[in-house]
């Protein structure tokens, strides 16, 4: 006889979602497929009735719509892990690890290892999106030290980012918010990578201010631009970027180009 597990769910719960328990197993069933996480017959199992994945079913193995979000969601780690070898790989043969290399090798090798990263990147970017979509990304809210949080994110930045510089003007007055501190490190990630996109030399500047009632970050970049205008990228983040400020009930304005880089300012509430 198979183990069972008893899961409580409040009725109110239920009510306010208007669904009966035999709903709500139904709809933890057909998530659980779509996640991977069961098979056919556990799924069905689950449901109480078989028929309800049979949908399912035919819409992945035959001409029905490919649900793009969800496989985004749950084939993250397969589409990033190929491309970790070859960056990799590419990484220990630059270094001459396993032996010299010409430097016509090194410089297609370094070219290499830059569009992998590039492309790792942009991976990563549409698994936010698909989450975002799915009403996946949830806030968990604390009250917390801003100025801590952008050193954080600030100091994980500039190591992923060595060639470009990055000054932090700190303006808070009083750097208590509540926010969620993992979102809010993205967030600011998020906002110089965007500020730095075309930037070729040149500096990227945060800074930080406070008023009574909400914060401001903005996030600016001076120097010489690429010709690459990294569209895709700045289509991505800026959905990304949109979508976490809103979670968090905030505001941000649409980022301005300039002859010498980007401006892009976003305000949270306290």
């Amino acid at each position: 006889m198979m183990d069972m597990t008893i899961l409580e769910i409040p009725t109110e719960l239920l009510q306010a979602a208007n669904l009966t328990p035999q709903d709500a197993k139904r709809e933890l069933a057909i998530r659980l497929y779509q996640l991977h996480k069961l098979n056919e017959k556990q799924a069905g199992e689950l449901a109480g009735d078989p028929k309800v994945i049979e949908p399912l079913i035919w819409s992945r193995g035959q001409a029905g719509r490919f649900d793009l979000d969800d496989f985004l969601s749950w084939a993250s780690h397969d589409l990033k892990t190929p491309l970790n070898s070859i960056i990799g790989f590419s990484k220990v043969v630059l270094k001459g690890i396993d032996g010299p290399i010409n430097e016509t090798q090194e410089k297609d090798l370094a070219t290499v290892f830059t569009a992998g990263q590039r492309m790792l990147a942009l991976i990563g970017y549409l698994v936010e999106i698909a989450r975002l979509n799915n009403g996946q990304t949830q806030l968990a809210r604390e009250e917390a030290d801003i100025m801590e949080i952008i050193t954080e994110a600030t100091h994980r930045w500039k190591t992923q980012n060595p060639s470009k510089p990055l000054n932090i003007e700190n303006h808070l007055t009083a750097p208590l918010f509540n926010v969620d501190k993992a979102q809010l490190r993205q967030i600011i990630a998020h906002l110089l990578t965007f500020a730095s996109l075309r930037l070729t030399e040149g500096t990227v500047s945060l800074s930080a201010s406070d008023t009574n009632a909400e914060l401001k970050i903005r996030a600016q970049s001076f120097g010489k631009k690429s010709a690459d205008k990294f569209e895709m990228d700045s289509a991505m983040l800026g959905f990304i970027l949109a979508s976490l400020v809103k979670l968090h009930g905030g505001q941000m304005d649409e980022p301005q180009e300039t002859d010498d880089g980007w401006t892009l300012t976003v305000t949270l509430p306290r």
